[in-house]
């Protein structure tokens, strides 16, 4: 009797040390890993900067990066982008009236290193991130905005379209197309980029030309920050092909 007892406590132990084994392979304090979309990482910014850390060097590919910043509250913002050797730049200034977030497009014309500084009267963060454009977008085009920022790129065919603007004079933003890679779509005569609206100009729209289908970028630059604006991107109507002319008779008939 005394032994069959022995036996049986024998095997409940080795139940017990199983089932404590098993449940402890798995602790329900631990967290499970969300995996991230293929080509989607957690963080994709290149790097960081704010008031207290305003410059930042860097060393890059062709292309475009994205600067997305923050201000606190109103102040005036000042931006420059040069390459290491100093033959490339480009300079940006803005004011904000209140806290603000905001993006600026910065072309990166060829490999080499490149320097930022980012300088503010004001608390502010900024990060940087390459900018790869998915166009899901096609004109004809509706876009807004509330200052200083980079809408979604868009698809456009090669030809002629209408840009229109609501907003004009110094009311209206600075605005800047590019292709995909970072460069700026020119005029014809390669003197400005398109659109260019002067800054007194009271034009609500102008004729540009795309001279070859792909994706597009558009860069808004306003003078104080928030501030609504609203373009159109349509395509050009068609003239159809001119006809002979009436038939002049000639004298005598």
């Amino acid at each position: 009797m005394k032994y069959a007892f022995f036996i049986l406590l024998l095997i409940a132990a080795v139940i017990l040390t199983c089932g404590c084994t098993q449940q402890s392979a798995v602790s329900p304090t631990e967290p499970t890993p969300t995996p991230t979309a293929a080509g989607q990482p957690a963080d994709a910014a290149l790097a960081r900067l704010s008031d207290s850390s305003p410059n930042l060097a860097l060393s890059l590919d062709a292309g475009v990066l994205l600067l997305s910043f923050h201000t606190d509250g109103a102040q005036k913002m000042d931006i420059g982008f040069t390459d290491a050797s100093n033959v490339y730049g480009a300079g940006y200034d803005f004011s904000t009236t209140g806290p603000f977030n905001g993006s600026l497009v910065l072309p990166v014309p060829q490999k080499e290193d490149y320097l930022l500084n980012v300088s503010g009267t004001g608390a502010w963060t900024a990060s940087v991130s390459r900018f790869e454009p998915d166009a899901v977008l096609r004109a004809p085009l509706n876009l807004s905005g509330d200052g200083t920022e980079v809408p979604p790129a868009f698809y456009l065919e090669e030809g002629q379209y209408i840009f229109e603007r609501n907003e004009t004079g110094v009311s209206s933003p600075l605005y800047e197309l590019l292709y995909a890679n970072g460069s700026y779509v020119m005029d014809a005569n390669n003197t400005y980029v398109e659109p260019r609206f002067p800054e007194f100009s009271p034009e609500t729209f102008r004729i540009v030309t795309i001279p070859q289908s792909g994706e597009y970028i558009l860069s808004v630059l306003a003078r104080d920050n928030p501030s609504n604006w609203t373009v159109s991107i349509l395509p050009a109507p068609t003239l159809p092909p001119l006809g002979p002319g009436p038939e002049i008779p000639e004298k005598g008939e």
